[in-house]
């Protein structure tokens, strides 16, 4: 890019996250002129955008063939790091389905998880296994502490 546009450029990671939500009509200017400059970035924002389009779609067995089609777009980019995802993704694509077909997560268990985990750490340590699982379920077992 050159010297002008890359200081134009300069702090714009987070225009390129925003949601059409969120998108006003003079962001909206900016990112045109953005993908104008930046071809690379551009692309790989193009491909975020239709990935997360498909991921946000009601669920039917033709999102086999969506991804599909990214994974192709993904591994024809110009951008290294956009095949290396579709790899990872194209490895991952049974699990992703799935995960779109029920719905299903692990989203609570990670964050329960991460709740122990920062409860070990305040405590600074506990004397013994059976002190610890007793702080777990003192602080997170939903105990019905009303007499």
């Amino acid at each position: 890019l050159p010297v002008e546009s890359r200081r134009q450029a300069k702090g714009t990671r987070f225009l390129w996250q925003y949601s059409d939500k969120w998108m006003t009509e003079s962001r909206q200017e900016k990112l045109i002129w953005l993908r104008a400059q930046m071809k690379l970035t551009s692309q790989c924002w193009a491909l975020k955008e239709l990935a997360k389009d498909i991921w946000n779609r009601s669920w039917s067995e033709e999102r086999r063939d969506d991804w599909q089609r990214w994974l192709a777009l993904a591994a024809n980019s110009d951008v290294p790091m956009m095949k290396n995802a579709a790899k990872t993704i194209g490895k991952r694509l049974y699990g992703i389905l799935n995960a779109m077909r029920h719905g299903v997560s692990n989203g609570n268990a990670e964050a329960l998880n991460s709740k122990i985990r920062l409860l070990r750490i305040k405590a600074r340590g506990y004397r013994n296994r059976e002190r610890f699982k007793l702080g777990v379920m003192f602080h997170y077992g939903k105990l019905n502490m009303a007499f």
